[in-house]
């Protein structure tokens, strides 16, 4: 499914169609060339999606192939319009699952497993600083499913609305592929 125009508002709209009750709605789930097309529309957009890009080729290299990123925030609204500014961040909260490396060796996920992923997927302040993104992650495998359903609904609860109007909202679903990732960057460089 493609992403959806933004809607009068200038926001994607929570679901689509006129059935409240539809299954077509929010989060949507799309590849990366496709958030690339929807959203690639400025050079201050291209960057940020090149960031993006960047940051997840650094959860690849610790060997995280296995999860999905929620987008949100100011990139998936028509801000240029709405407030005469351009995005300055992409919103993100990350699922992922932890590489097979560190599920069969608690020694190795305590020595480096977690010091990468603390000091580099989950760091708010340095992915903010180098990548302009504002990251949130969960490890799948770390919690309980009542805990990771939570985080969940928290996330829903909290994307699903613009943060300035509490209006209900759309945001998108990216799963983690890296193949995508190249046909993503060429789009932008091709755009």
């Amino acid at each position: 499914m493609p992403v959806p125009g933004f809607n009068a508002q200038g926001m994607l709209p929570p679901t689509i169609g006129d059935d409240p009750t539809t299954a077509d709605r929010s989060p949507y789930f799309v590849t990366m060339p496709d958030f690339v097309r929807a959203f690639a529309t400025s050079a201050e957009r291209k960057s940020l999606l090149r960031n993006l890009i960047a940051y997840r080729s650094l959860i690849a290299t610790d060997g995280y192939e296995n999860g999905i990123h929620f987008l949100d925030g100011s990139f998936v609204e028509n801000v240029e319009a709405i407030r005469g500014s351009s995005p300055k961040d992409i919103d993100i909260f990350t699922m992922l699952h932890a590489p097979q490396k560190y599920v069969t060796d608690m020694s190795l996920w305590q020595s480096h497993g977690f010091p990468f992923w603390s000091s580099e997927i989950a760091d708010l302040k340095k992915n903010k600083d180098r990548f302009s993104l504002d990251t949130y992650a969960l490890l799948i495998e770390e919690h309980p499913l009542g805990i990771t359903l939570r985080q969940v609904m928290y996330w829903y609860s909290l994307f699903s609305h613009q943060r300035e109007t509490f209006a209900w909202k759309g945001f998108v679903a990216v799963s983690f592929d890296r193949a995508q990732d190249a046909e993503a960057l060429a789009l932008i460089e091709a755009m």
